[in-house]
Formats: C-alpha cells, structure tokens, sequence
C-alpha cells in the first residue's frame, strides 16, 4: 500500500511529505519574515510547529491497471470497427454485378 499525494502514488509516507513540502511556495508576512518550511533531517518544520501531512492510502499499480483497460477497450471497439468495415465492404461487392 501507499501513499498518494496529488495523482502520484508513493511507496513510503516520508516520500509523499516531502513531495507535498517540496511545493511550498514560501511566503514574506508584514514585517519582511519570510516563512517556508524546513525539513530538520527527520521531519518538516514550518514556523517553528512540526507538520504531520496526512495521506490517502493508495494502490501503486493502481493507474497502470486503469490505463491498461482502457487500453483493452480501446482495441476491442477498433477491430469491431474493423470487422464491420470488411464485412460491409465484402457485401457490397458480392451485391455488385460482373461486366
């Protein structure tokens, strides 16, 4: 099992902090400060309070098992497409008279 963060799947929770803190956009309060998080070696830090990001818990192969049903989908409705194009098209010139 692992941890998503936006659309990507991480195997490790400290991978998905550090995907999430890493896209921090630092800010400057009214006093010229500017505030970002830190990362201490063990865990994020931002203004001076531990963050403990909480994830979705989620299946790696979980995209690559959608996109290969799409993908089985998609070639089933383009060879029906295909079948159906040669068979029309062997109708028709069976229904067509010899010169």
């Amino acid at each position: 099992m692992g941890y998503q963060q936006g659309r990507v799947c991480y195997q490790t929770e400290a991978e998905a902090a550090n995907a999430l803190m890493t896209q921090v956009v630092p800010t400057i309060d009214k006093d010229g400060v500017m505030h970002h998080p830190v990362f201490n070696g063990r865990t994020w830090e931002y203004q001076g309070q531990i963050v403990k990001p909480t994830f979705p818990e989620c299946e790696p192969l979980e995209y690559t098992k959608a996109g290969q049903e799409f993908g089985a989908m998609t070639v089933a409705v383009m060879a029906s497409v295909f079948a159906v194009r040669a068979i029309k098209s062997v109708i028709e010139t069976l229904g067509t008279p010899k010169e």
